[in-house]
């Protein structure tokens, strides 16, 4: 039966490692055990490389919907005689219906493939580690370091329900010995806009004291996107023409933990990305635990 693509929009994947097990491309159809032909509509598209590296975008059908190529009994089994591997796994003896991959001379199911990958990963990721802690305790060391911390209180909704900006951010800034060198509560939105705390402070003056204070200080937080919020109100208040943190000398924490943490995920062997400490406090004590698994 000649294929039939389905004029409902179709899924596009991106990556091979995602393609759900029942959904074949004709070539992955045909070099089955038993091989199959597509006999069913086109369900899905994948665009990416395929395993020379060449870029392209592939047409994916149902395994359930396929159907058997014209090839008898006695044909397989003389074609499978002539084949030099033995579509068998030398590490766990299985004998998946899908061809083997040869990694490093050996041939090995996609079970097996992806375990090598991963203890391959958690190779390089060791030393990812270490690199990471080594960064760490040469921050401790700075005696300019701060760590930053910013957390928003969110604004009331419009009577409509729509959400609006933050109404303030709880800003927090430390020495490396958790002296607190700044701490307050700024308003991020105009006097008349509900929903800032009573103790919030009106932004100009303080954020401009901040901008001081860090200029000639290394800086730690976990993230960038931290300050996205409060860089839009200052934008939007018209406060201060500079960035707020000095240039050059800003370290982002959340890679270099997710690397020291190492936490793969088994399905991707990517790194999990780690959850935010929350409070400036709570940084320093995961600076600290880095700093001391540093080599030497």
């Amino acid at each position: 039966m000649a294929p039939v693509h389905n004029s409902a929009p179709l899924r596009v994947y991106t990556w091979w490692g995602e393609l759900p097990a029942h959904l074949r491309t004709t070539t992955q159809l045909a070099a089955l055990d038993l091989p199959r032909q597509p006999g069913g509509p086109v369900r899905a598209i994948i665009k990416a490389r395929n395993p020379a590296g060449r870029k392209g975008e592939w047409d994916l059908y149902d395994v359930n919907e396929s159907e058997p190529t014209a090839a008898t009994g006695p044909q397989l089994a003389a074609a499978a005689s002539r084949r030099s591997a033995s579509r068998a796994c030398t590490e766990c003896g299985a004998r998946p219906e899908t061809p083997c991959q040869y990694i490093d001379g050996v041939e090995v199911c996609e079970a097996c493939a992806h375990i090598r990958r991963l203890r391959d990963r958690q190779k390089t990721r060791a030393q990812e580690a270490r690199n990471a802690a080594d960064t760490a305790a040469a921050l401790l060391a700075d005696d300019l370091l701060v760590v930053l911390a910013v957390e928003y209180i969110p604004g009331e909704p419009t009577p409509s329900g729509l959400p609006r900006p933050p109404a303030a951010a709880r800003i927090v800034a430390l020495d490396r010995n958790g002296a607190t060198l700044y701490s307050r509560t700024v308003r991020l939105t105009g006097p008349r806009t509900p929903g800032a705390p009573a103790d919030a402070v009106n932004p100009a003056p303080t954020l401009d004291y901040l901008t001081n204070l860090l200029a000639d200080r290394t800086v730690v937080l976990w993230s960038p996107s931290d300050l996205k919020a409060l860089n839009d109100a200052r934008s939007r208040l018209k406060i201060g023409t500079t960035s707020l943190l000095p240039t050059g000398r800003v370290n982002s924490a959340c890679h270099a933990v997710a690397a020291w943490r190492g936490d793969l995920d088994p399905r991707t062997g990517h790194l999990r990305t780690p959850t935010p400490p929350g409070t400036a406090d709570r940084l320093l004590y995961l600076l600290r635990r880095l700093a001391e698994t540093a080599a030497g």
